[in-house]
């Protein structure tokens, strides 16, 4: 995974306002969870779904993390391939509106 100080290069974002960057990667790791919960939930059965949504209404963080690194072989390489997904679609577009102004 990317530190705060390399997604706000990757991005060029170094010059904005630190309320502006962190709302931007609050954004990022949003859109970054989102996208990994969809690919999990792409890849588990119904029945592992229901164990997964029990163990995530107890909170029990420790649990839903063992429960879905069990059932998702290679999940840290998609969760930071996911990361850069983003983050690589986010600074092609910023690239794009910098250009256009």
């Amino acid at each position: 995974m990317m530190t705060k100080e390399e997604m706000i290069k990757k991005l060029g974002i170094e010059d904005a306002q630190p309320e502006a960057q962190d709302q931007l990667l609050q954004n990022i790791a949003s859109t970054v969870s989102a996208r990994i919960l969809n690919g999990i939930y792409e890849r588990l059965s119904d029945e592992d779904i229901d164990e997964l949504e029990r163990l995530t209404d107890k909170n029990d963080e420790a649990a839903v993390e063992w429960f879905v690194k069990s059932k998702f072989e290679h999940y840290d390489d998609f969760a930071i391939q996911t990361e850069n997904d983003v983050i690589n679609e986010l600074a092609s577009s910023l690239a794009g509106m910098t250009k256009e102004v």
